[in-house]
């Protein structure tokens, strides 16, 4: 595409596994492509890749065996040979584009959505995500560069590009918060250990990089146990306070009780979209709390 810079970048990112931050992902990105946004699925979570599974149904088999993704396109330009990359602009050299394969949705209004999965399905895989250092890549390797190149691309090409990094810290969590994304979208469950490390997390990067937005989601809040919900939801909101920032204490509190995502069981036993298979029943939908996270993403 030709067109200039407008897209964002989004990581949902949490520091404890198990949030349903996978999940998350892969419906708001079904959601922005149904209203007609240009969408990016990308795979960063390189030891434990799941979100092609989310799409599976919508893609073509021969494509995610024989696709190459992120790890692939870090270590082909990692491998690159000193000259070629003096004589080769670094675009050229990075290209995300080559390495992402449709989801075939039948979304209306010229959306759709890219997939950007974490590797080839096969045992390949493993050699090239075993060999990386990811310190060395981006202090001494033009990793930063690299970054630099893949951000201005996803910016470019897409409306919006959500990367769903992997969970915890360390110099790959690092990067996909800190250095690729305009928005955080942090996630957590409400339990204490999981709402102080998500917060700690969110402090750092609003510290440091305050031009990225974090937005603070609660995960998988289960409404059978009122109380504790209720306590848990008061101890979120004094971890995280003056988050998301830009908004009165009467917007922040509509905008907590809008993305608070509820705990559904059903989910825990197949890899399914909420998209397609909530039951009827108005009560605690798992789709409206992704509306209202897509729709606080786009402003």
């Amino acid at each position: 595409m030709d067109r200039m810079s407008t897209g964002q970048v989004v990581t949902f990112h949490s520091v404890k596994g198990g949030t349903g931050r996978t999940m998350a992902l892969a419906n708001v990105a079904w959601i922005l492509a149904t209203s007609g946004k240009r969408v990016l699925a990308a795979d960063w979570n390189l030891v434990s890749p799941g979100l092609h599974r989310l799409f599976r149904p919508f893609l073509r088999a021969e494509a995610a065996e024989q696709q190459i993704g992120v790890i692939n396109m870090v270590r082909g330009f990692e491998d690159q040979a000193t000259g070629s990359r003096r004589s080769t602009a670094l675009s050229d050299q990075v290209q995300v584009a080559r390495h992402v394969m449709a989801v075939d949705g039948g979304f209306p209004g010229g959306g759709g959505i890219d997939l950007l999965p974490a590797g080839r399905e096969n045992t390949d895989y493993a050699a090239p995500l075993s060999a990386m250092n990811w310190d060395r890549f981006y202090h001494a390797g033009d990793g930063a560069r690299f970054f630099d190149a893949v951000r201005t691309q996803l910016r470019r090409d897409y409306d919006v590009a959500l990367i769903d990094g992997c969970s915890g810290q360390g110099d790959l969590a690092d990067i996909c918060t800190a250095h690729l994304p305009d928005t955080l979208v942090a996630c957590f469950t409400l339990s204490r250990q999981g709402m102080e490390s998500a917060a700690t997390a969110a402090a750092k990067v609003q510290e440091r990089y305050p031009r990225i937005r974090v937005l603070p989601v609660p995960m998988r809040v289960d409404l059978a146990e009122r109380q504790k919900a209720d306590a848990g939801r008061a101890v979120a909101r004094r971890l995280f306070a003056g988050l998301p920032t830009g908004m009165t204490e009467q917007e922040r509190a509509a905008y907590w009780h809008a993305v608070e995502v509820p705990y559904q069981p059903v989910y825990a036993y197949e890899d399914r979209l909420a998209v397609f298979g909530e039951a009827p029943d108005e009560k605690n939908r798992l789709r409206e709390a992704f509306e209202n996270l897509a729709a606080h993403l786009t402003r």
